[in-house]
């Protein structure tokens, strides 16, 4: 409260009190200097009650002044690491991969999962009604696999599939976005999903249907391992980072553990990794990293860093971006080069020419750098589908897109890794 106002409050208050006590006298000379004093304090206090309201508070500056690029996505001037790869990997495929991959694995900050944790894994769940058993490793943390068991195994040279489940900043589902809506503990959210994302089909469903036995799990944060807020993102990423992890490298390590889960299965004869959005990243990282998959089906994720990392594109923002970035990593790697660490595995990119977060154009400028990798191995090039008329989705025509090359797969691949 200001003077002017603490005044007035006051001597009206007096004011009334003499106003009582005088009344009989009419005014007074003390009540008529009371009167003259109300009168000067109230021709002054409209300025000063009102001064404050025309200063900006300090959160409503930082609202409206939003702050510069070069504050938020600095370029350090920081010379490269010397001898991240040799004079003779520029001329020879193989070294380069083998000295890329030593860059990948040591960003991730975690080591792999112990081999003996995997095979020790404990079935907390048998296969019910719905086809589905429940695992469980005990690695970092708790990580539970779902295995949804097809009637008869195929026999065709990828008959398992891990299906890599969006971000989509939902994370009351991650798992249960591919499976049947009954099967999930919030049908509806489910229902809704599938219908604004796959045209309502069930894709773990729909694979199984095919005979391929399917893997999934909740990524840290999603589903049964969450749900976190939006903005709690950042603070999981800041306790693992506390640590000495990474939230991203968490999740390629358990992405990969599940993929060794799943090679131990009865009657697995190769393995695909699936993913949409975010999960499209990690379908073809985990080719990059996991010997157990033999190829991988990307939807609506492949870019360069320099795209994302403008001011208003993913890997500029925070929060999703810390399940797919990899400390130091990409001073060394771009994106591209990093899916193109599979070769020679097999490699499906399938994306809509009106998806706004992963343009056609920067999408086929990162898919040519791909393509020059697998030509520098020897190895057939992957493959780029682009749907007319598709946005950020992975509909029907995707999905047989996916189906039919997944059912012509032969394995070996002939190439530099053969």
């Amino acid at each position: 409260m200001n003077f002017g106002t603490a005044g007035i409050m006051l001597l009206h208050t007096l004011f009334l009190r003499d106003l009582m006590v005088f009344r009989a006298a009419a005014w007074s000379g003390k009540g008529a200097l009371i009167l003259l004093l109300i009168f000067v304090l109230s021709a002054l206090a409209p300025a000063v009650a009102t001064e404050p309201a025309t200063t900006p508070k300090v959160s409503d500056v930082a609202k409206a002044e939003a702050s510069e690029p070069a504050l938020l996505a600095p370029v350090l001037r920081w010379p490269a690491p010397d001898g991240t790869f040799s004079d003779a990997a520029a001329a020879n495929f193989a070294l380069w991969q083998r000295q890329a991959k030593a860059l990948l694995n040591n960003a991730l900050l975690l080591p792999p999962a112990d081999p003996a944790l995997i095979a020790a894994a404990t079935r907390i769940k048998p296969q019910d009604k719905t086809s589905t058993e429940q695992w469980r490793l005990q690695l970092w943390q708790p990580l539970d696999l779902y295995l949804y068991q097809p009637e008869n195994l195929r026999q065709s040279a990828v008959n398992a599939v891990i299906l890599l489940h969006d971000h989509g900043a939902e994370f009351r589902i991650g798992k249960d976005k591919w499976l049947p809506a009954g099967q999930s503990k919030a049908p509806e959210l489910v229902s809704q999903w599938q219908q604004k994302y796959f045209d309502g089909i069930a894709i773990a469903e729909l694979l199984r249907a095919q005979g391929y036995l399917v893997l999934l799990a909740d990524a840290p944060g999603f589903g049964a391992r969450g749900p976190l807020q939006y903005a709690e993102q950042q603070q999981l990423a800041a306790n693992l980072q506390a640590q000495g992890a990474s939230l991203a490298g968490l999740m390629a390590r358990e992405d990969q553990a599940a993929a060794a889960f799943l090679a131990r299965q009865p009657g697995v004869k190769g393995i695909a990794a699936v993913g949409f959005s975010m999960g499209g990243f990690r379908a073809w990282q985990l080719a990059a990293l996991s010997a157990n998959v033999d190829a991988a089906v990307s939807v609506g994720w492949l870019n360069s860093l320099q795209f994302l990392r403008e001011p208003t594109n993913n890997f500029s923002r925070g929060q999703t971006a810390f399940y797919m970035i990899h400390p130091g990593l990409y001073r060394q790697l771009d994106l591209p080069e990093i899916a193109a660490l599979s070769t020679p595995k097999p490699l499906l990119f399938l994306h809509g020419d009106e998806d706004p977060l992963m343009p056609r154009h920067q999408v086929e400028l990162a898919f040519k750098h791909i393509q020059l990798r697998y030509r520098q191995c020897g190895a057939p090039g992957p493959k780029l589908h682009v749907e007319q008329g598709q946005g950020h989705r992975f509909g029907q025509a995707l999905q047989q897109q996916m189906l039919q090359w997944l059912a012509e797969l032969q394995l070996p691949v002939a190439g530099c890794n053969s």
